[in-house]
C-alpha cells in the first residue's frame, strides 16, 4: 500500500462532505478533555478548608493528603506513558476519563481520610495522564506555523475548567447551598462529557503514532487532512518518515526498555525535565493548593479567601489571551519563559516582603493575583508546547511522562515543606518561590534553544543538531 492510499479505517466520505475537519474535531475533543482536567485540578484546593474541619486534620495530615496521593500515582503515571506509545493516544484518553470519574466517586463517598487520599491519588493520575496525552496528541496533529497557539490553547481550556469549578464552589459551598461532597460528585460530569465526545465524534489517531507502528498509508492520510494546505510541511514530514522507516517498528520488550534507558542521552529530554522542574519551582501547585490556608493563617475568613481565589483564577485565565493567540508564535517560547519567570519572581518577592512586614492579608492577596497572571504569561501555556516539541518522537508518550515526573517530584517537595515553612515564618514560602523563579530565569536564558517555526521532526533534535528555528517575520 503506497503512502498516498487511504486506509479503510479512515472515514470514507469526501472531505467536502465532512461536517468537521480533522483539526477542528481534534480541537473540540481537546477542549472537552482540558476543561474536564482543569475542573478536577482545583477540586482539592477548593474543598481543603471544609475537609480540614470535618476530619480534624493537623498540619502533618494536610501535608500527607496533599502530597502522598500524588507520589502513589507515579507508578500508574509511568504505565499511562507506556500505554500512550503502545496502545495509542485515543485509548489512553478514554482511560483517563474513566479514572477521573472513579476518583470523584471515591472522594465524594469517603468515610475517612484514607479513602479521600486514595480518591485524590486516582484523580491526580487521571489529570496528569490526560493532560500529557492531549498535549502529545495536539503537538503531533498541529502545523508548525501555528503549533504554539494550537497546543497552548490547552492551558486556556484548563483554566476555563478551573474557573468554572471555582465559580461553582462559590455558588454551592461559598453560599452554603451544598456540601463539599456534592461539589466533588459534580466533578465527574466533565470527564463523562469528554468521554462521550471522544467516542461519538470521528476523532483520528495521531499520524505520528500510526507511522511509528507501520500504518504508513493511514498516517499519511491523517497528516494530509490535519495539515491541509501546508504542502511543504507535509512533504518534509513524509520525507523524514521515509528516511526513518527502517527503525520505526521496534516492538519487542527489550527494544522498548532500551529506548527508555537511552532517554537521558537525548538533549531535548534533559531540557524538558529541567523545564518541568522550573515550572514546579514557580510555585503554582503550592500557591494553588494552600492559598486558603495561607490567607486564613493571616486572619482572612473562608468566604473572602474564596473570593480572592476566584479573582486570581479569572486573572490567570484572562492573562492567557495575548501569549496564546499571538506571542507564543510571534516572539517564541524562550522569550515568554523568561518574562514569566521574571514577573513571578517579582510578585512573590513582594508578597514575601509584605507578609514579613505585617501588611494586611489583602495586600498579599493582590500580589498572589499578580503572580497568577504572571504565570499565565509563559509558564502556563509555553511548557505544554515546548516540552513536547523537543522530545524524541519515537517514544514521545513515555518521554513526556518521565520528564514530567521530575516536575512532580519538585512539586511534592514544595508541597511537603510549605506548611512547615509557614510555621517558621509566614513569609518563607513566598521567599523560596521567588528564589526558585530567579533560578528558572537563569536556566531559560542559558539552556533553552528556540523552536518556533520548526516542524515537529526537527524540533526533536534541539541541542543535538545544527538545525535552528526558522526566523519568523515580525519576531520580537
Amino acid at each position: 500500500m503506497s503512502v498516498d492510499e487511504r486506509s479503510t479505517l479512515l472515514p470514507t466520505k469526501p472531505r467536502r462532505q465532512q461536517w468537521l475537519s480533522t483539526v477542528h474535531t481534534a480541537r473540540l475533543v481537546t477542549f472537552a478533555s482540558s476543561f474536564a482536567e482543569g475542573y478536577e485540578l482545583v477540586i482539592f484546593s477548593l474543598i481543603l478548608s471544609p475537609v480540614i474541619k470535618e476530619f480534624s486534620l493537623t498540619v502533618t495530615g494536610v501535608v500527607l493528603l496533599a502530597s502522598v496521593p500524588m507520589a502513589a500515582g507515579l507508578v500508574g503515571y509511568l504505565f499511562m506513558g507506556w500505554l500512550m506509545d503502545v496502545m495509542g493516544r485515543k485509548p489512553t484518553l478514554v482511560s483517563t476519563y474513566v479514572i477521573c470519574m472513579c476518583g470523584c466517586a471515591l472522594m465524594a463517598t469517603a468515610p475517612d481520610v484514607y479513602q479521600l487520599g486514595l480518591g485524590r491519588g486516582i484523580i491526580a493520575l487521571g489529570i496528569r495522564s490526560g493532560i500529557t496525552c492531549v498535549s502529545v496528541y495536539m503537538s503531533e496533529l498541529s502545523p508548525a506555523e501555528h503549533r504554539g497557539m494550537l497546543v497552548s490553547m490547552e492551558e486556556v481550556y484548563i483554566n476555563l475548567g478551573m474557573l468554572a469549578a471555582t465559580l461553582m464552589a462559590w455558588v454551592l459551598m461559598g453560599r452554603q447551598n451544598a456540601s463539599w461532597r456534592t461539589f466533588v460528585t459534580l466533578g465527574g460530569i466533565a470527564p463523562a462529557l469528554a468521554l462521550l465526545a471522544l467516542l461519538c465524534l470521528q476523532v483520528p489517531e495521531s499520524p505520528r503514532y500510526l507511522q511509528l507502528w507501520g500504518r504508513h498509508a493511514e498516517a499519511a492520510a491523517v497528516l494530509r487532512s490535519a495539515l491541509d494546505g501546508k504542502d511543504d510541511e507535509i512533504e518534509q514530514t513524509l520525507s523524514s518518515w521515509r528516511e526513518e522507516e527502517e527503525t520505526m517498528t521496534k516492538t519487542t520488550w527489550a527494544d522498548q526498555l532500551s529506548q527508555v534507558l537511552e532517554l537521558p542521552g537525548h538533549a531535548g529530554f534533559r531540557i524538558a525535565c529541567c523545564c518541568w522542574i522550573s515550572r514546579a519551582g514557580s510555585g503554582i501547585v503550592v500557591i494553588g493548593t494552600y492559598f486558603a490556608v495561607f490567607m486564613k493563617e493571616q486572619g482572612m475568613d473562608d468566604e473572602s479567601a474564596l473570593r480572592w481565589f476566584t479573582a486570581g483564577q479569572l486573572a490567570k485565565t484572562v492573562a492567557l489571551a495575548l501569549p496564546v493567540l499571538w506571542l507564543i508564535d510571534a516572539c517564541g517560547r524562550r522569550a515568554l519563559f523568561l518574562a514569566s519567570a521574571a514577573a513571578c519572581c517579582a510578585s512573590t518577592a513582594l508578597a514575601a516582603a509584605l507578609r514579613h512586614g505585617g501588611f494586611p492579608a489583602a495586600a498579599v492577596a493582590w500580589c498572589v493575583v499578580a503572580y497568577w497572571a504572571s504565570f499565565s504569561l509563559g509558564y502556563g501555556p509555553v511548557v505544554w508546547v515546548y516540552c513536547f516539541e523537543i522530545l524524541p518522537r519515537h517514544q514521545r508518550g513515555r518521554a513526556a511522562t518521565v520528564s514530567m515526573l521530575f516536575g512532580d517530584v519538585a512539586s511534592g517537595v514544595l508541597l511537603i515543606s510549605a506548611p512547615y515553612l509557614v510555621e517558621i515564618d509566614a513569609a518563607l514560602p513566598y521567599a523560596v518561590i521567588a528564589v526558585t523563579n530567579f533560578a528558572a530565569m537563569v536556566f531559560f536564558y542559558a539552556a533553552c534553544p528556540e523552536t518556533a517555526g520548526m516542524i515537529l521532526e526537527h524540533a526533536g533534535n534541539v541541542g543535538a543538531s545544527p538545525r535552528t528555528a526558522v526566523a519568523r517575520d515580525g519576531a520580537c
